[in-house]
């Protein structure tokens, strides 16, 4: 994963502006200029009431008629009446933009998931900023963040027309209060960014904690944590993690809300000492009557304005510290490559020198592997937990790129071919395979998803994997729910869960087949089901079969033998044993091991 790189602020404000214009450029022009009318009415309406005050004692002393009076009030009501007209017309062109946007928004981080190379989500670090993008989708983020980018946008022009009204007035007093009003808000607006970076390094312990509430209440733990008498446990690490984040985060905003209510007593008296010049002007002939009534609003306003504009900057910076993260995540490297080489077959997969290392680690998970599998021959990698088995078929498939070497398909190297017809023709059982909350039937097209309606191909995918067996036993057939999480539906067995699975790569029809351990959990009869279905699977396709357990081992062509991520032994099953190495060890051990527990122990 390419090393996370800050935008800063203003890049991030200039990316959410063009994101704005570029999702629908008629409704953002539009919402923009009403955004910005509407911080002009408020200055208007300033010099229109100093208008009408000074015409009212016109009228008053006589030195003028109520037509002119009449005049300035028909235009103070009309601007009042314009702001209320448009508001309603904003706030539609806003909301659905905001609808535009959060599609646009949910389209792009799950194209981006499906882009990023499968090493990404082997990083603890990609997970957190997974975690802040995401919150960026939740309900009502952006409409928030866009009400906050058109509330600053229309603060911004209110208080730049107010200035220019209230410096034609009286600059030094502009001036005064501007400075007098500014030490809140910026205070404000530093302890909104420290803020923001607390919570952020709060993220993992909120991920552990929501871990923790997840299986405190999932089906699938509960009964294993009563067995267990675990929920005080899990409970009690749960309740550390809340107050330790809790705890910071209080410290720091009590700090922070003592620093804020003092400084909000200055502005305070700036205000006073603000006003209380306007009216020192008036005294001296400097300023008129109805200019001091009107100075009085704009006097508020102005420190309204500035208290509004810093400390919801704050607010704002925060905002786009957020989605800072998510434009972060965008930008994530390295991501799937688009097209290829292409060819006819996949031929021999010749495998030179290769190596690999997990993101975040210190060692090498594969270390100078060398082999040659022929087309059309069947290949088991067995070995103990943790040897690499896994990790070499993830980098046959083209899902983590090598740290070193090579892996060639008919002479072409991987890291040039495409990865989408390498994947297409391709199935594979993993271990941990997902039990899609579907039914059974979208279960097994999900194989070959394009195919979906293909009810003949369905059908004999099923037939040949065992799900036809397993819609027998179900009340709706392939149309079941596999899942008790909704209404009508059912939960599988293993066994079944595995017949489901092969059938789904049986709907694949591909000439590389892989089994990638998916028998762990099975009983030997379920065991061995699985292995003779994925021997018909694989008929003459090329098949790589991965598995601890070595049964199945005597069904394969050779059998490679990895060790703490190294290549160990490779031949045919006969001629491992006759080598009398560690593929002959493991075989006696488990041999030994199945003699064993076919003897039935003697009741106590």
């Amino acid at each position: 994963m390419v090393p996370i790189k800050r935008l800063g602020v203003f890049v991030t404000l200039l990316r959410f502006v063009k994101w704005i214009v570029v999702t629908d450029p008629r409704r953002a022009l539009i919402s923009i200029v009403l955004n910005m009318l509407k911080g002009v009415f408020p200055a208007v309406q300033v010099y229109f009431a100093a208008r009408i005050f000074g015409q009212m004692m016109h009228v008053y002393d006589g030195t003028s008629g109520v037509r002119s009076l009449m005049e300035w009030i028909t235009a103070w009501a009309f601007v009042s009446l314009l702001e209320k007209a448009l508001a309603p017309v904003e706030a539609l062109y806003t909301e659905r933009l905001r609808q535009e946007m959060e599609d646009s928004l949910q389209r792009r981080l799950q194209d981006k998931a499906a882009r990023l190379r499968l090493e990404a989500f082997e990083r603890s670090d990609f997970h957190d900023l997974l975690t802040r993008a995401r919150r960026m989708a939740g309900p009502g983020q952006f409409l928030n963040l866009l009400w906050e980018f058109y509330r600053m946008l229309t603060s911004v022009v209110k208080m730049v027309s107010i200035a220019v009204l209230v410096g034609a007035w009286n600059g030094w007093l502009l001036l005064a209060l501007v400075v007098v009003s500014l030490p809140e808000p910026i205070a404000g607006f530093i302890q909104a960014k420290s803020a923001f970076f607390l919570k952020r390094k709060q993220t993992e312990p909120e991920r552990v904690m929501n871990y923790l509430a997840r299986t405190l209440a999932a089906r699938q733990a509960a009964k294993e944590v009563r067995t267990f008498d675990a929920a005080p446990w899990l409970l009690g690490w749960w309740e550390s993690l809340y107050r330790r984040v809790s705890d910071t985060l209080y410290r720091q905003e009590r700090a922070q809300h003592f620093t804020r209510a003092g400084l909000s007593g200055l502005g305070a008296l700036g205000l006073a000492a603000g006003v209380g010049w306007t009216a020192w002007t008036v005294a001296a002939g400097k300023l008129s009557a109805a200019e001091f009534g009107a100075m009085l609003f704009a006097l508020q306003a102005m420190k309204d304005g500035v208290e509004l504009i810093f400390g919801r900057m704050g607010f704002f910076r925060d905002r786009m510290l957020q989605i800072e993260d998510l434009f972060i995540y965008l930008d994530l490297g390295p991501e799937e490559p688009a097209g290829g080489e292409t060819s006819e077959s996949l031929g021999d997969i010749r495998v030179e020198q290769l190596s690999y290392r997990y993101p975040q680690s210190d060692r090498d998970s594969l270390s100078d592997i060398s082999f040659t599998l022929r087309e059309g021959e069947r290949i088991a990698l067995v070995g103990s937990n943790g040897s690499g088995k896994t990790t070499l078929v993830k980098l046959l498939l083209g899902l983590y790129e090598p740290s070193a070497g090579h892996v060639y398909y008919g002479g072409r190297d991987l890291a040039k071919m495409d990865l989408g017809q390498l994947r297409d023709r391709s199935a594979a059982v993993f271990q941990d395979f997902i039990r899609y909350a579907f039914t059974l039937k979208d279960n097994v097209a999900l194989g070959r998803a394009d195919r979906a309606n293909d009810e003949q191909a369905l059908r004999q995918a099923a037939s040949l994997g065992g799900a036809d067996e397993v819609a027998g036993t179900l009340p709706g057939g392939f149309e079941t729910v596999l899942t008790r999480q909704f209404t009508g539906g059912t939960e599988l067995s293993g066994g079944q869960w595995q017949r489901v699975a092969i059938s789904r790569a049986f709907m694949r029809d591909a000439p590389l087949v892989v089994l990638d351990e998916p028998t762990a959990a099975l009983d030997p009869k379920a065991e061995t089901d699985v292995f003779e279905r994925f021997a018909a699977m694989a008929g003459s396709r090329t098949a790589i079969l991965v598995s601890h357990r070595l049964g199945m081992a005597r069904l394969c062509d050779r059998v490679m033998v990895l060790r703490e991520g190294r290549l160990l032994e490779l031949g045919s099953h006969d001629e491992l044993l006759a080598a009398g190495g560690e593929y002959a060890r493991l075989w006696s051990l488990q041999s030994q091991w199945y003699r064993e527990s076919a003897v039935t122990a003697p009741l106590p």
